[in-house]
């Protein structure tokens, strides 16, 4: 069944056609609506309320189809949220919202997220085909786009197969795009798989004062097996940060596993602590990971940062490749490429640095440099075929003589014509150009 929904409607209406339009979103939220409904907001026009897709029947789950939301007529519709959550389904998959807009009343006022989904059944149950393609959303205290799972017993339950896709998440408070699942770092398994990002924007989102823990983040994924972010910008991110235990990274994951993180810009984000700020993160029991053919630059924080801490899974196996920095660290002695452990679960082990390009001026604030490699919990780390430039004043290695870690091949210049790097950045965005374009 279809539903349409326009400020020219009335509820009385039977919703069935353009001509026959309900008015409001608590008219859709007081229906039931099941795999192979769509719900039709008209474009141009801002609908106020929270709308809400509650737990599907049990008698309908894994019923062929989906729910589609989205908007008719030229343009988007805009769910004006107010003080609350904008959408939120829970405990059900098969939903596709496209060309919407999501609006809360700011993240110092607002109390929810843009775009929520919340897992909390037991079991190890997975919600499947999520779809989230053209969607704008600003201004709410969390998570621009937001999924959650909370199982009851605290298993792996949570999401699988989810795009997001050509959406941005903005002005919002702790994230732009995030996902998390149940921490059970001594158990297999994770609560979300298949997930993938492309096309995505994520930027002003400032962080949450006094919120006791890391917050400002644009991109961030958590407690996922086999997950793609690819052409996606991540800007201007965190500032509001004040968590001293840890701090925001543009685009990151952590306690995950299988991931491509390739074709991103990440730039400009910052912290308000001693912490973070970067660009790129692998963090936290990360493993069989790429990093490839992103461009991070003038991040207070590291450029490329792989971070173990204390009671995360084992860190292993991972690839950064075809990577360029260009004046990471531009607070707190960060370096372009930064490796940090506790030594937890045996700390930092088996990853490879392979032709990045990494570029180091000095800063105002603090000694950057190119790469930091001091940990004591790093093992098996290979460094071949790197290009490391400064502008003369900035150090190269911090760690060299660590006996974990080996340079080899790389080279390292000073003083070079910084166009070298221009010249990389322009090619790389060429391609990412004509790699957007294939259908």
């Amino acid at each position: 069944m279809d539903y349409y929904i326009s400020l020219l409607g009335d509820d009385s209406n039977s919703g069935s056609s353009e001509t026959q339009p309900w008015r409001s979103i608590e008219r859709v939220n007081a229906t039931e609506l099941l795999p192979g409904d769509s719900v039709w907001f008209h474009a141009n026009q801002i609908f106020y309320g929270n709308l809400c897709l509650a737990d599907v029947r049990e008698s309908h789950r894994g019923t062929p189809g989906v729910v589609t939301i989205g908007s008719y007529g030229e343009g988007r519709a805009t769910i004006d949220a107010g003080s609350g959550t904008g959408f939120v389904a829970k405990n059900r998959g098969g939903v596709h919202l496209q060309d919407l807009n999501f609006i809360g009343s700011g993240a110092s006022e607002n109390t929810g997220s843009g775009v929520l989904f919340v897992n909390t059944l037991p079991g190890n149950a997975k919600f499947a085909d999520i779809r989230i393609h053209r969607v704008d959303v600003s201004g709410f205290r969390d998570s621009g786009i937001n999924f959650t799972a909370e199982p009851t017993d605290g298993s792996w339950s949570g999401f699988r197969d989810v795009r997001i896709t050509d959406s941005t998440s903005h002005d919002n408070g702790d994230a732009g795009i995030s996902c998390i699942g149940a921490w059970n770092p001594e158990q297999s398994g994770y609560a979300h798989t298949d997930f993938y990002v492309g096309n995505c924007s994520a930027y002003r989102n400032a962080g949450i004062s006094g919120k006791g823990n890391h917050s400002g983040n644009g991109i961030v994924l958590g407690q996922v097996d086999g997950a793609t972010i690819e052409y996606c910008c991540a800007y201007e991110n965190g500032t509001l940060n004040d968590y001293e235990g840890g701090g925001p990274v543009g685009i990151w994951v952590w306690d995950a596993n299988r991931v491509v993180i390739q074709f991103n810009e990440s730039h400009h984000n910052h912290t308000g602590s001693r912490k973070d700020g970067g660009g790129f993160d692998l963090d936290g029991g990360v493993t069989n990971s790429t990093v490839q053919y992103n461009y991070s630059h003038d991040n207070d924080g590291a450029g490329y940062l792989l971070a173990q801490f204390s009671g995360a899974r084992p860190f292993y196996g991972n690839m950064l490749r075809y990577n360029l920095s260009v004046n990471d660290g531009r607070k707190n002695s960060y370096g372009g490429i930064h490796l940090w452990s506790t030594g937890s679960n045996g700390g930092i082990t088996d990853t490879t640095f392979f032709e990045n390009r990494v570029y180091m001026a000095q800063s105002t604030d603090d000694n950057p440099v190119v790469v930091d490699c001091t940990s004591d919990g790093i093992r098996n780390i290979r460094f071949y075929n790197n290009f490391f430039q400064t502008d003369g004043s900035a150090m190269f290695v911090r760690g060299k003589t660590n006996p974990e870690v080996a340079f080899e091949g790389n080279t390292y210049e000073e003083n070079g014509e910084f166009a070298r790097f221009m010249a990389h950045e322009v090619a790389q965005k060429r391609h990412s150009k004509t790699l957007r374009q294939r259908p």
